[in-house]
């Protein structure tokens, strides 16, 4: 019989002691040396569930209430962090919560420190791992100065480093283009079927690991168990219960084509005209107008032109890392640019550089690709309100609130209303900053990633709700993602950001 990598037995687990469970009695085993996928609609425990899998939890917050948990046969509880971090480590949704260092180069000599590595073999090491990865380039960079898929690309690199027997990945494509998922897979199958790794993943697309997957676990509320599927027959069997959870299957975006958005108008909108950005900006306090010129080299955007019409969702895809979150950055005015930039509504034109930055944050807004970054209060119903009393100052404040309460409600976030914003989980934030930004009335919405760890379901009625916005109001979308078949689903006009231009596709409608 093949080892187990991974048992528990009964397991609950709640962040309070008087709060209802995340997990509730979930027994499970995952086999040593295989690939196992974790799927589940958004907030059904499986983040917190690998948590509480590899001891971060309840050691840093909550109750482990019921259950036990083994790793290669050893009992959890009897294993200290050093011994522990030997046998399983984890990637986190969010790769900024796990940076300790001011680089990856320093990451990787701090994570080294942990687990004893003499300093002698450290840089030899060092370079070894981030060899493989494909991550040398980013050794000493600033770790705040890369994209969200560098920064994955990072922290895997400290994973490949620490080398433990399991590993655990949540959600580790979510920031990645296409090319670097076939990578990043390819490393991965090596590491499991060459050197014997247990891989333990947490994803919302099944597609990614068609090839790859030794077996399939969807999880339901309270992360309990609801059907396991190891071959794609008994995938295609699961469907109904996929689609009844809100889970996407394999193609279920091809199922999902939305009809073409009528284009308020093909005058008004967002405009580019031979825009260059530099790679590095300028510090914030020394920022004037760019003069002379960049060479193209030193740029992440080169002469690049785009039109991003008005009453349309126009979708940015591209390579990691080739800077369509700095274009976003750029448009609020927080990164330097040569060219120019201008927002044309009802025939009136004007540059960016004209409008100071209040009148920006006022005409523009924006969900970030890490959307704890942009929280401004302690409650759910307050984040989506605070936007909803500046677009209907004259309404009472039970009037404001109802309006946020049926926002929340189109979302599945109305049970989360008395919660603060950071108790819910990565999928529950993104959805709560993209609700937030709709309700500020803004005419121009920046969408960064907005679907990045959500569910089908969820994933659905946020763009739903977008697009809704967009017949209504005439607004203009520009949204980055990875997930071409998102892109294909809802945006009317698309481009490709690589080789320093943006390349509008022939697709598009």
């Amino acid at each position: 019989m093949k080892q187990a990598a991974i048992v528990c037995e009964n397991l609950t687990f709640r962040y309070f002691e008087k709060s209802k469970p995340v997990i509730d009695n979930v027994s499970l085993t995952i086999p040593a040396g295989e690939v196992t996928v974790l799927m589940g609609s958004s907030g059904c425990g499986k983040s917190t569930l690998a948590a509480v899998l590899c001891g971060l939890l309840p050691e840093n917050g909550g109750f482990l209430t019921k259950g036990s948990i083994e790793l290669f046969g050893t009992p959890l509880k009897e294993l200290n962090p050093s011994d522990r971090a030997e046998k399983i480590s984890m990637m986190f949704q969010n790769p900024d919560l796990q940076f300790c260092m001011a680089t990856l180069r320093e990451e990787l000599y701090f994570c080294m420190e942990n687990i004893r590595v003499p300093a002698e073999r450290m840089r030899e090491r060092a370079q070894l791992s981030a060899r493989v990865m494909g991550t040398e380039h980013l050794l000493d960079r600033k770790l705040f100065s890369l994209s969200g898929g560098e920064k994955q690309r990072a922290v895997l690199t400290c994973i490949h480093l620490l080398d433990a027997s399991c590993i655990l990945l949540d959600e580790p494509f979510a920031n990645l283009d296409p090319d670097a998922v076939q990578e990043m897979m390819k490393l991965l199958r090596r590491m499991c079927r060459e050197q014997g790794k247990t891989i333990v993943a947490i994803d919302h697309m099944a597609d990614h690991w068609m090839d790859t997957a030794d077996r399939f676990l969807l999880l339901g509320e309270g992360g309990r168990v609801l059907c396991e599927a190891q071959t794609a027959e008994e995938l295609e069997q699961a469907r109904p219960l996929f689609r009844e959870q809100g889970v996407a299957y394999p193609g279920i975006w091809q199922e999902t084509r939305k009809a073409p958005l009528v284009v308020k108008s093909t005058e008004d909108g967002l405009r580019l005209s031979r825009v260059t950005m530099p790679e590095i900006p300028q510090k914030p306090k020394k920022r004037r107008r760019l003069r002379g010129n960049v060479a193209e080299q030193d740029s992440l955007l080169f002469e690049g032109d785009a039109i991003f019409p008005d009453g349309c969702i126009t979708a940015i895809l591209g390579p990691s890392g080739c800077g369509k979150t700095s274009l976003m950055m750029t448009f609020l005015k927080q990164r330097d640019y040569l060219g120019d930039i201008v927002i044309v509504e009802n025939g009136y034109v004007r540059e960016l550089r004209s409008i100071d930055q209040k009148g920006c944050f006022d005409e523009v807004g924006i969900a970030f690709q890490n959307p704890s970054n942009q929280f401004i209060t302690q409650n759910v119903t307050e984040e989506v309100a605070d936007g909803l009393s500046r677009r209907y100052a004259g309404e009472t404040p039970e009037q404001i609130k109802q309006r946020a309460l049926d926002m929340l409600d189109t979302c599945g976030l109305r049970k989360y209303q008395k919660f603060s914003p950071y108790m819910l989980s990565q999928g529950q934030q993104r959805r709560l900053a993209v609700l937030s930004v709709l309700a500020g009335g803004q005419k121009l919405l920046l969408l960064d990633e907005p679907t990045y760890g959500q569910d089908y379901r969820s994933a659905r009625a946020l763009m739903d709700q977008v697009c809704a916005r967009v017949k209504e109001d005439g607004l203009t979308v520009i949204m980055t993602t990875h997930d071409r078949g998102l892109a294909e689903a809802y945006a009317d006009v698309r481009y490709q950001m690589c080789g320093k231009k943006l390349i509008r596709e022939d697709g598009s409608k």
